[in-house]
């Protein structure tokens, strides 16, 4: 028989009873409103009270968040184990769309203390209690602290006031030490059983120190579940970590909506160190290695990275897809501060993270959960099997607690921007799997509104994206599989000159309701296909299976299909090494690190993903935005289709034949002219042409349903985008392809000084900031308001404070309305 929900009233406190129908809308009605958004108020006992476990009756504070504005008064109500008292509570931070607020806690003398909240806004008020949001007064006795057993301390090794405290769920044990470097390895720290747990304040235990579990009966030694950190080096010790000790250099950082996510698949072991201009690097790199390779991604105009999954794992040397844990960074990657210090880094360069997790199973081998304390309480017994490890009991309330704290932890304590859970499809072996995956999304949709969760579910599954309101599983956005399989099935039937081009014109369309625009994952290859353990290897070996895999059919095969992927509705994703035309496969050895040669070699690759990507930033882009597929010619191979809004209207041809069109006719929604906006043959992207220059003129000669259309060159295998309006006066075509464009940098190599002159398409928060090769910012420009049309700044080699610098190779970054734009600069000393 399964164990009741030991923690329910925690989870009743986030998910309340308001389950969202619609996340998109969560915030719309936050103001000073005389309605308070119960949606967005939250208060998590073991996240936010500062210290995190207050101990010896000490004063403490209790934060909680509330949408911004939303609250015009609260305060906490406290039970002083007899006496009672208000505290008044006031807004001490933002954190995205949420006001946090702060409640101060005085010194007690008292044994046990409990509190709730009372929030105003205007003439409602409501309370928040550990029972959830209640219109009345809360009789339910509300959050309590037990100075005496410790039992409101958080699960593993919280810090406290002179020392830490140890929490550990054991419920098969009848007794439990905590031994470390604290006391000796010995067995001076006894637990106090609390429920189904141990619990244990320990003088003089400091961070970084070392320790494991020790439970009777049969002396098992266990590192701790919840554990911050290991050291896998020395069997599996669990390290105590300050959760703050990490000073965060970027506060304000805003997650790119979805709609405008350009997503990068990246696994740190194997991503530094081949060939790389910033020098050698350990393998498997490193979070450090990565974060001074941020420049990189910036300049490819990428702002948001799906890293590999992160969490601990046997051995230095996975994909990370055998996890032994759900909390702790992987250690050969570097310490918990060093994965902090990469997410500040890609935050200061306007790139979110998304964190891979695994849910649906744990690692074959090392798995130190199973038979945690002498008993079976993590798995099932017989264990649910999955192909790569058993399934946690997700029935079970302390597995799912595991579970869904430490999607909160990340989110918290690392500040990561979303995440993709990995193969959805076999959470569901038992019949909890669903209802947790609702919980997980909804207490993500409530705490976190901006983060951005993602569903490898493979097939598709309509019902994974649909709102949990509707009895969906409520992720944001899911693998688009239908895509995927069709892009490579008809792009590798190129070959032999009989692609289907209907079926491309149906995954361009989508899979109607939550399996279109916004709510899908596009892609043509990521870890899965390049992989060989998986059965995949990377396109260019399929399509050109010499060495060095780069003929024309893989060059022009895969700018083709990558920038499909990039311009129809939904959101684009690609993996690490695919903008320099990697053909060294997926994986975890030496050898599969990806080859920063490469970027030098196909210079010309990396110029055409840089202005696909640059492109996409275009609202008309947007993966929920506007689009009509107007044109389809299966004999010529060839499939047109039209994306806009309300400013910009663009008009997307691929020709997935081998025969280059001349003379070729489009029907286009405006008279007028167009200029060719991107060529994916253009020989500045290594293809042989043809282009089609200067302002094209229309002719009104009725085509494709439209009234008016144009006449131009389409090359063999090659995707043209075609824009409405006169090419900008004094730009290089393909180079600035929308209104809002960063011109090139005149003189370029320069001394003493470079000018860099921008248009914006709109008014709007614009900046132009100087990057040197690492990512590392250099000077800020520009950083305000600013009104459409153009505008120019000057650099004279000076940095932020005022120290010339070196020689070398910079970048340029122009962000603002509809544009993210980097331009490379030679300084010449």
């Amino acid at each position: 028989m399964k164990i009741a929900s030991r923690h329910a009233a925690i989870w009743r406190t986030i998910l309340c009873l308001s389950i969202l129908l619609f996340p998109s809308s969560r915030a719309r009605g936050a103001g000073p409103d005389n309605n308070i958004e119960w949606n967005g108020i939250s208060h998590i006992d073991w996240q936010d009270r500062r210290p995190l476990c207050p101990v010896s009756n000490e004063s403490f504070a209790v934060l909680f968040q509330s949408y911004r504005n939303d609250l015009t008064a609260a305060r906490l109500f406290l039970n002083d184990d007899g006496p009672t008292s208000w505290i008044a509570a006031s807004v001490v931070a933002q954190r995205g769309p949420y006001d946090v607020w702060e409640a101060q806690v005085p010194a007690t003398n008292a044994d046990t203390i409990s509190y709730w909240l009372e929030l105003t806004d205007g003439s409602d008020i409501d309370y928040l209690s550990v029972s959830g949001m209640l219109e009345s007064t809360p009789v339910d006795g509300g959050w309590r602290l037990d100075f005496v057993t410790l039992r409101h301390a958080p699960f593993g090794a919280t810090l406290c006031t002179g020392g830490a405290v140890f929490r550990v769920w054991a419920p098969g044990a009848t007794a439990c030490y905590v031994r470390g470097a604290f006391n000796g390895w010995g067995l001076t720290s006894p637990m106090a059983r609390a429920g189904e747990d141990f619990i244990a304040r320990v003088a003089g235990a400091a961070a970084g120190q070392e320790y494991k579990y020790f439970f009777n009966p049969g002396g098992i030694w266990k590192p701790d579940a919840r554990a911050r950190a290991f050291n896998s080096g020395n069997n599996m010790n669990s390290i105590i970590v300050n959760p703050f000790g990490y000073t965060w250099q970027v506060d304000d950082f805003a997650t790119p909506p979805r709609d405008e996510m350009i997503i990068y698949q990246l696994h740190i072991g194997e991503f530094a160190g081949r060939n790389d201009p910033l020098g050698a690097a350990p393998h498997p790199s490193r979070y450090v290695d990565v974060a001074a390779r941020v420049g990189h991604l910036v300049e490819l105009g990428i702002n948001a990275v799906m890293l590999n999954p992160v969490t601990e794992f046997p051995g230095d040397l996975s994909a990370g897809y055998n996890p032994v844990t759900a909390w702790a960074p992987e250690w050969a990657y570097g310490s918990a501060d060093n994965f902090k210090y990469l997410v500040d880094e890609l935050h200061r360069n306007g790139i979110a993270v998304i964190l891979d997790i695994v849910w649906n199973h744990f690692s074959f081998n090392d798995n130190y959960l199973w038979y945690y304390d002498g008993t079976q309480f993590y798995f099932d017994d017989p264990a649910i099997e999955t192909p790569w490890g058993s399934q946690a009991d997700f029935d079970r309330a302390g597995v799912r607690d595991y579970l869904l704290q430490s999607a909160l932890h990340w989110l918290e304590e690392y500040r990561i921007d979303g995440f993709r859970m990995d193969a959805t499809s076999y959470m569901t072996l038992q019949g909890s799997g669903w209802s947790l995956m609702q919980e997980f999304n909804n207490l993500v949709d409530r705490r976190f509104a901006s983060a951005v969760v993602i569903a490898e579910q493979l097939p598709d599954d309509s019902w994974i994206t649909r709102p949990t309101g509707l009895g969906g599983a409520g992720f944001d956005c899911q693998y688009f599989d239908w895509f995927t399989d069709t892009i490579r099935g008809e792009i590798f039937d190129a070959a032999a000159g009989d692609p289907e081009i209907w079926r491309i014109r149906d995954i361009i369309n989508g899979g109607g309701a939550y399996l279109s625009g916004s709510s899908v994952l596009n892609y043509f290859e990521l870890h899965d296909e390049a992989w060989p353990s998986s059965g995949g290897q990377r396109a260019v070996k399929i399509i050109d299976t010499t060495y060095p895999h780069d003929d024309v059919y893989a060059r022009g095969r895969t700018k083709l299909a990558q920038g499909i992927v990039a311009l129809a509705p939904g959101v684009p994703a690609i993996l690490m090494g695919t903008e320099w035309l990697e053909d060294t496969d997926f994986g975890t050895a030496l050898e599969n690190r990806i080859d920063w040669a490469k970027k030098i070699t196909y210079s010309d690759i990396f110029a055409y993903y840089s202005n696909l990507y640059t492109l996409r930033a275009d609202p008309a882009f947007r993966a929920g935005a506007s689009h009509t597929v107007h044109h389809l010619n299966e004999s010529g191979n060839v499939i047109g289709f039209r994306r806009y809004d309300g400013v910009s209207s663009f008009v997307v041809l691929a020709n997935f034949s081998n025969a280059t069109h001349t003379d070729y006719r489009i029907g286009v929604p405006q008279g007028g002219s167009w200029y060719e906006a991107l060529n994916s043959q253009n020989p500045t992207y290594g293809g042989s042409g043809p282009v089609n220059g200067g302002n094209l003129a229309t002719e009104p000669v009725a085509y494709d349903g439209y009234v008016q259309s144009l006449v131009i060159d389409l090359p063999a295998m090659g995707l043209v985008v075609l824009k409405a309006g006169n090419l900008p006066t004094g730009v290089a075509r393909d180079e600035l392809p929308a209104a809002a464009c960063l011109e090139p940098p005149y003189p370029n190599p320069f001394n003493p000084a470079v000018t860099m002159r921008f248009n914006l398409a709109e008014a709007g928060h614009a900046t132009l900031r100087v990057y040197d090769v690492s990512g590392r910012l250099v000077r800020t420009l520009v950083n305000a308001r600013l009104a459409a049309g153009r505008h120019e700044a000057r650099w004279n080699g000076v940095g932020e404070r005022g120290e010339t610098v070196s020689s070398g190779v910079y970048f340029c970054r122009l962000a603002g309305p509809g544009i993210t734009k980097t331009q490379r600069i030679v300084l010449i000393r």
